[in-house]
């Protein structure tokens, strides 16, 4: 009787265990919209997102066909071919020079406008990009419907919280043959209740024609609670500048901003507010002011409401001294026939640098032109001169100064 009450703790156990690493386990959900059509082929074909020439299509979607997405970050899309394709495509690799992915709120399928813009809900936001490359062969037929063609990831994830979705594409077109995709014509059911299209054949399209619906698979997995794009530090004057990007934001209470350099730990010098929750891009800054010269190295701890917390990568930066106004004595000193002088500005802007004489004559100009801040050099070549006790001259909007020289020949 013991034996089978320590087992059924056991299995208790184990039970109460798979059940916590499974809610913690991220789950990636594949939606395809409409949902009725993950099994069936299309009612028609749409030659749109896979031409070759330049396309602006616009896919509006019913929010109750979205309703596993909820709370989902969008990463990706597909789409298949039609039941009526003969050969996989493409026969050879395919290039888009560019195939750019926006994504945004939309009006009800039924209110659809000819007019691009009068469409979108909110903030637009582009979650990709760039070249689109198209492997060979990656679009397969012979099943009833296809299957789905390679997965178009998006550079930028974007946060669906619910509502109608618009996506929007705009591309290019490549050189090589085009292919239509699975679509559903405009007198299918459900057209302009649960679903509707426009396009025109332009990338800069901002008004088209009614067209058919291209039957597409969305991507969903659990949001990143905060999805840093970039961290960069920049030194000047011996301040450290710190910028960085989020492109989604859940739950984020702000940043704390750590510093250290090659003999210390880790410190708190800073705290940035961060925006809550957010699907926009956030741009952040912080400077790190009057910092003696070394190497120093800075990170961010993202703080949530909840108390959790993450940091990011690392970033280093050189702090050098910052340059400063002054006039060096030329070397050698005597000199026969050329010499060395060096001066440091700054700040950019125009500087003179010129040679006179005894009688307070201008004998040689040397530098009159805008400069950048820091140190300079430059070599006065005295061939022309008699021997004798010259001066230069440093000339700019902020200071003046002037030192003597030997020529001996």
């Amino acid at each position: 009787m013991k034996a089978i009450y320590s087992f059924l703790i056991l299995a208790a156990f184990l039970l109460f265990s798979l059940s916590v690493l499974a809610q913690q386990q991220e789950v990636i959900v594949y939606q395809v919209v409409p949902p009725t059509y993950e099994t069936t082929p299309g009612t028609a074909t749409f030659l749109g997102p896979l031409a070759n020439a330049q396309r602006t299509y616009q896919l509006l979607i019913n929010e109750s066909l979205l309703t596993p997405l909820v709370g989902k970050e969008l990463q990706a899309f597909s789409m298949r071919i039609p039941v009526s394709a003969t050969a996989d495509w493409p026969a050879a690799d395919v290039t888009y020079s560019n195939y750019d992915v926006y994504l945004s709120g939309s009006v009800p399928p039924a209110n659809r406008s000819f007019v691009f813009a009068d469409n979108i809900v909110g903030p637009q936001k582009m979650v990709r990009s760039g070249a689109l490359l198209i492997p060979a062969n990656s679009y397969t037929f012979g099943n009833t419907p296809n299957n789905w063609g390679p997965e178009i990831m998006f550079d930028s994830l974007y946060f669906y919280s619910g509502g109608h979705l618009l996506v929007e594409i705009r591309h290019l077109g490549f050189t090589g043959t085009s292919r239509s995709t699975d679509a559903l014509s405009t007198s299918t059911p459900g057209y302009l209740t649960d679903f509707s299209a426009c396009w025109t054949g332009n990338y800069l399209g901002t008004s088209g024609a009614q067209g058919n619906f291209t039957i597409i698979r969305l991507k969903g997995d659990d949001p990143v609670p905060v999805e840093l794009v970039s961290f960069s530090a920049s030194s000047l004057s011996g301040n450290v500048a710190l910028e960085w990007t989020t492109a989604t934001e859940i739950n984020n209470r702000g940043f704390d901003v750590e510093r250290k350099s090659l003999n210390s730990a880790y410190e708190v010098i800073g705290f940035v507010s961060g925006a809550g929750s957010t699907t926009e891009l956030r741009n952040y800054s912080f400077t790190d002011a009057n910092l003696s010269t070394g190497n120093y190295t800075y990170r961010l701890k993202q703080l949530d409401f909840d108390g959790t917390f993450d940091y990011s990568d690392e970033v280093s930066v050189d702090v050098i001294a910052p340059a400063v106004y002054s006039l060096e004595q030329n070397y050698p000193n005597p000199f026969n026939p050329s010499t060395s002088i060096d001066f440091s500005i700054a700040e950019p802007g125009l500087v003179k640098l010129a040679v006179y004489n005894l009688l307070g004559q201008e004998v040689k100009s040397l530098v009159n032109e805008f400069k950048e801040a820091g140190p300079h050099t430059i070599i006065f070549d005295a061939s022309n001169l008699t021997s004798g006790v010259y001066f230069y001259k440093l000339e700019s909007a902020q200071f003046s100064q002037t030192r003597k020289m030997l020529l001996t020949k």
